[in-house]
């Protein structure tokens, strides 16, 4: 039995950009014992590759000398026959002059700090650039990363990931709030910086909950204006696992859900709107709508990097003016 290796101790964004390509594995190699190594910030998303010949390792984000060490060592000792570098951090692309595995790649292409230095990809079996100094219209990294893995047609892959997530009994128990909603993903770092007041976004809630229910989500922690939203809003508090749920009103804030909660919230929504990033990833995975909202300041990469293969995608580059916004977005719906 040959045995493969799939790198990808990734954020939750990239982790769904690559699973096209790891679907593409999966189907390719049904014989095959294939481990994949997640991130720690991904853990509870492993429900995506409940497969019997599949095994979960996980790693930090941020690789320390003694975890280098320790996947050293563990390649010593376990040899694969395949390993795919799909979080093309530069420890990866020393790997192959120590061991003997075929190495399959994404790399970048940077003008100060390419991955990996050019000569090390003379040691690589296969490898497909996400080239940063073309500034031109070029492949997305989903796209590429399926080119790396695939050796078939997108149209000729069928599913072969778990797309039911197992989800909390305090989630479980609020499925009558789930339905027929739009789910609008708050993000500080995105509002904030284009001048947009906790009011303003509470107006624009308000606004936009005359078209349909609104389910809202914020960003994992605890911040200051999540205070605001837990005192102002409808809500579940998955950290306590408290409900205060007004049926009466048409906004609801569930505070700090699950992942596996999200996922499947996502999976219920009529629409995503939500800031670049994880949400509209996930949901343009799950073929939903979505109307990201974009902040070309701050994420000019990932607008070139992301082409979404979902016809019901639409951009709305982000306002200083929430009215103008709430405007794009009403065309939208």
């Amino acid at each position: 039995m040959s045995k493969i290796l799939i790198i990808k101790n990734d954020r939750v964004g990239d982790l769904f950009n690559s699973l096209n390509g790891i679907n593409a594995i999966l189907e390719d190699n049904p014989n095959a014992h294939i481990e994949i190594i997640l991130s720690n910030i991904t853990k509870k998303l492993n429900f995506l590759f409940s497969l019997n010949n599949i095994k979960i390792t996980y790693l930090p984000y941020r690789l320390s000398l003694l975890d280098k060490i320790k996947l050293i060592i563990r390649l010593y000792w376990d040899s694969f026959d395949k390993i795919y570098i799909l979080s093309p951090k530069n420890f990866y692309f020393y790997l192959p002059l120590f061991f003997k595995s075929k190495f399959f790649a994404i790399t970048i292409k940077n003008l100060n700090k390419s991955r990996p230095f050019n000569f090390l990809l003379k040691n690589l079996t296969k490898y497909k650039i996400n080239d940063r100094v073309n500034k031109k219209k070029s492949d997305s990294i989903n796209s590429l990363i399926f080119e790396l893995c695939a050796t078939k047609s997108f149209l000729s892959y069928k599913n072969n990931l778990n797309n039911n997530a197992p989800c909390t009994k305090f989630f479980y128990s609020k499925m009558k709030l789930f339905e027929n909603f739009i789910h609008v993903h708050y993000k500080d770092s995105i509002f904030s910086k284009n001048g947009w007041s906790n009011e303003d976004f509470f107006n624009f809630l308000e606004n936009l909950s005359q078209k349909k229910k609104l389910i809202v989500t914020s960003d994992y922690g605890n911040f200051d204006y999540h205070k605001n939203f837990l005192k102002r809003l409808s809500h579940l508090d998955f950290d306590n696992f408290v409900d205060q749920i007004n049926f009466n009103q048409n906004i609801h804030y569930l505070h700090n859900i699950d992942a596996c909660d999200l996922f499947k919230l996502i999976s219920l929504t009529d629409v995503t709107i939500s800031p670049h990033g994880a949400m509209t990833v996930m949901a343009s995975y799950l073929k939903k709508k979505v109307i990201d909202i974009f902040d070309v300041n701050i994420t000019i990469n990932s607008f070139r990097e992301f082409k979404p293969n979902n016809d019901n995608y639409n951009f709305i580059i982000i306002k200083s003016d929430f009215k103008k916004v709430l405007y794009k977005i009403n065309n939208f719906l």
